[in-house]
């Protein structure tokens, strides 16, 4: 039985066979019957379009690696120019010049121009689907709208092309055609270049690619624009026009694409080397604070966790030399503990702290020092240091919950200024993580002696409360208020508060599936991807997407983490938010009176690697007025049941917001309280319960 594949393939040959001998019989004849024309371009067309399907189903159509799609496509690149070369070489073709279309001046002419029309099929269709693949790259709906104008702008181009007989290179005289499908086709023909150009500016995945890459595929590039630009007048310029007027149309459409891509590629590639080093450093420190978030969520061996705070360090900040220096309080001095570099010499360094005076600043002051120049420093005090051949060092206190310092997190270059501003905030923030996982290890420590239930469940308990925000944003735009109330049962509620410009305030509410200390943890991981990517990614949808990728790999299979992101503009005075699954939005409106749930699109992280998730991830933009109330919440709130097992639901709550309006978020936020209690009738939380109130106008709010 024939596969479908194979039933395509053999579509297209049989197809073929049929315009060679239509093509063999107008040459002996001179026969020019007008119906066979028009079959014998649709057969053309048609063989297009059954390779497409042919190809649809492979890995080559949906390919996202883009290191594998560029190999493909100069694989491609090269099989066509070789194939051309080797029959140019033994054929020899020659066709006849001035009227339109060329024709084959010998039968071998005529063989050539119909196997190079057929390699145009064979070759430059997966080479367009390569091209889909990059303008894909980051999904957008504008860019599958400009795909299928410029598919039917071509078409129509196509159709009119072969259909009349015409070329179209935007002349408006040619014998014995109407000016009006002159118009037409030079019209189509400029819609589809202009789409294929926009479409031809969509190169997002240049920004993914290491420095490295972008330099290799720079230099790639430049000899690619050259290759392409060359040859549709090597390959196909005679030879498929003389075959297949549609053929000719649609090779010389994808050849322009190609040329566009092609060039703004490479455009984009040189203006990004510039910043390529510092979009890679940015990657590279969400990816360290990354790996240290992981670490505080599944190390708790004391020795281990320390010594691996200088190494991560080490390798983002590029520092010669990285060691940490505990305090212990009980003999009130500074020990050397962990060093990040393998030298005997450099470990013989640490056995006593070298800098007491520095370290003695650090820790009376909890502050940051940097010295930039060793050499105008203390000789003698300095003097094991500049044994190490350091010029320059950073250190950076580990201040725990409580303000109390744990030790000091050292850095030092070769180079005299060798730490700028990302340097030491960079190291601020390892410090920080330091301190948290340092806590949670001594936490744990302390709850060994208790019962095991009671042990996890404390311990959860005091993770996710310590990494929710103390206390909320002030500020003249906004009255902000929060609730948090713990179920019996340790959960993995979440909300936090970023501002990522001048004009807007960011936040972020969620819930992990499943309950007890591993919610927790993962709560502690995704706030920590969070915090990182947020200052990168301003969009909440970015965002969003940025963090399932690198939730989805850490993630258990049975996890997953509902999440909605936001923006308040305070300028525009627009709510933009994503909801990743978890619950809808209520607002009230002061200008209408009344309260509506809004529930975009989206899945939870972790349940997808991305292109599902990217795919159904909804923005959304909701305007506000002065007055205007935000409530954002977990299930706990809206599942909270009674004795009787009646949920408490959004309803309810939406009439609570309506009817109490005129308060202000902290007034109202009482009255929900009073009111669950109420419905609860002295009934346990069976899940974690979060709420978030949010007023628009805070001085109409207090007035």
């Amino acid at each position: 039985m024939i596969k479908k594949s194979q039933f395509l393939i053999l579509i297209i040959l049989v197809n073929s066979f049929i315009t060679f001998g239509y093509d063999l019989i107008v040459y002996y004849s001179s026969l020019n019957i007008q119906l066979w024309n028009y079959v014998d371009e649709s057969l053309c067309l048609l063989n297009i379009l059954f390779f497409y399907l042919f190809l649809r189903k492979r890995p080559l159509a949906s390919e996202q690696n883009v290191r594998k799609n560029l190999k493909s496509f100069i694989l491609l690149l090269a099989a066509l120019y070789l194939v051309v070369f080797l029959l140019n070489f033994l054929i020899r073709p020659e066709f006849t010049r001035g009227a339109f279309p060329v024709e084959p001046a010998t039968v071998s002419a005529l063989i050539y121009s119909n196997l190079i029309s057929l390699t145009a099929v064979f070759l430059l269709t997966p080479m367009l689907l390569i091209m889909r693949n990059l303008v894909f790259y980051k999904y957008k709906k504008l860019n599958n709208v400009i795909k299928i104008v410029a598919l039917l702008a071509s078409l129509a181009a196509i159709i009119i092309s072969a259909g009349f007989r015409i070329p179209l290179d935007f002349s408006l005289n040619f014998p014995n055609v109407p000016s009006v499908v002159l118009i037409a086709g030079n019209a189509f023909f400029a819609i589809a270049l202009l789409a294929l150009l926009l479409l031809a500016t969509r190169n997002t995945w240049i920004t993914y690619l290491s420095r490295k890459e972008k330099i290799s595929y720079f230099f790639i590039s430049v000899v690619l624009i050259w290759f392409i630009y060359y040859f549709f007048d090597f390959a196909f310029s005679n030879a498929v026009t003389s075959h297949s007027l549609a053929l000719g149309v649609f090779s010389y459409l994808s050849w322009m694409f190609l040329v566009f891509y092609s060039t703004l590629a490479s455009l984009s590639l040189l203006i990004h080397l510039p910043t390529a080093r510092v979009f890679e450093r940015k990657m590279k420190e969400v990816s360290s604070l990354h790996n240290l978030s992981r670490l505080i969520s599944t190390e708790f061996d004391f020795d281990k966790l320390i010594r691996s705070v200088p190494r991560i360090s080490s390798e983002v900040l590029d520092s010669s030399f990285t060691w940490l220096e505990m305090y212990d309080e009980n003999k009130e001095h500074l020990y050397s503990i962990a060093s990040a570099d393998g030298d005997q010499k450099k470990k013989a360094l640490i056995k006593s702290p070298p800098l007491p005076r520095i370290s003695h600043k650090i820790l009376s002051t909890a502050d940051v020092t940097v010295i930039n120049d060793l050499s105008k420093e203390d000789k003698l005090l300095l003097k094991e240091i500049e044994q190490q051949r350091l010029s320059s060092i950073a250190g950076v206190p580990l201040v725990n919950s409580n303000g109390i310092v744990l030790g000091i997190l050292y850095a030092g270059k070769t180079a005299t200024f060798g730490f700028d501003p990302d340097d030491v905030n960079m190291l601020q923030a390892y410090s920080n993580q330091a301190s948290i996982a340092m806590e949670n290890v001594e936490l744990l420590k302390k709850s060994l002696e208790k019962e095991r239930m009671e042990k996890e469940l404390q311990i959860a308990r005091d993770v996710q409360m310590r990494l929710l925000p103390q206390k909320t944003p002030q500020t003249d735009y906004l009255d902000i208020d929060t609730l948090t109330i713990t179920a019996y049962e340790v959960g993995g509620d979440y909300h936090d508060f970023y501002s990522g410009s001048d004009t807007g305030l960011g936040l972020v509410i969620g819930d992990v599936s499943g309950k007890g200390t591993s919610a927790a943890f993962y709560m502690a991981e995704a706030k920590g991807i969070i915090q990182s990517l947020a200052r990168i990614f301003e969009s909440p949808r970015d965002l969003l997407i940025e963090t399932n990728k690198i939730l989805y790999s850490s993630l258990e299979k049975k996890s997953f983490i509902s999440l909605l992101a936001g923006r308040i503009d305070n300028q525009r005075q627009v709510f933009t938010f994503c909801r990743a699954g978890h619950c809808p939005v209520i607002h009230y409106s002061q200008k209408e009176e009344r309260t509506q749930i809004i529930q975009p699109r989206g899945i939870a992280l972790g349940l997808d690697s991305g292109k599902v998730f990217d795919k159904n991830l909804e923005e959304y933009h909701l305007p506000l007025g002065r007055g205007d109330i935000l409530a954002l919440y977990t299930d706990g709130l809206s599942e909270a049941r009674n004795t009787q097992g009646e949920e408490f639901g959004e309803e309810r709550l939406c009439s609570i917001i309506r009817n109490n309006a005129g308060l202000s978020v902290s007034a109202l936020k009482e009255v929900v309280i009073d009111e669950i209690l109420k419905f609860l009738n002295n009934q346990n939380l069976h899940d974690d319960l979060t709420l978030l109130l949010i007023k628009i106008g805070k001085e109409k709010a207090e007035a």
